[in-house]
């Protein structure tokens, strides 16, 4: 004869036992059903960094949000993003030199880049980055 409390004490741990197996599936399925929606790129030359992040889903209001960054101060260089939207058009954003900038931008993003500029033009980009 099995006594009531050890016939219990097995269900629970079997009930607790299923819900954690439930879990640990559920968990990564969820993760990666998910959308990111913040990426970053990285064009670096010549000693100098530039970087630029975009956001989709900024909580602010905005449809996207760009941020640039220019992290080798005085060297008469910045940084530019050329930036892609959803709907086929694109913009130039830019540029910035000696520290960083944000821009609200005007709807979702689909492929980004940033760029090492100076008044000559283009001297360097990034690959793409998409969303």
């Amino acid at each position: 004869m099995v006594p009531k409390s050890f016939t219990r004490a097995a269900a629970i741990v079997t009930a607790v036992a299923a819900v954690g197996v439930g879990a640990s599936f559920a968990a990564p399925q969820t993760a990666s059903a998910a959308a990111q929606t913040t990426r970053s790129a990285t064009y670096s030359s010549g000693g100098a960094t530039f970087e630029a992040q975009v956001d989709n889903d900024p909580g602010n209001g905005a449809a996207s949000w760009l941020w640039l960054a220019d992290y080798k101060w005085n060297d008469g260089v910045g940084a530019i993003a050329h930036v892609n939207y959803v709907d086929g058009t694109s913009q130039t954003w830019g540029a910035v030199t000696n520290g960083t900038g944000t821009v609200a931008l005007p709807e979702d993003v689909s492929r980004f880049q940033v760029c090492e500029y100076n008044r000559a033009g283009f001297l360097g980009c990034s690959a793409w980055t998409y969303m």
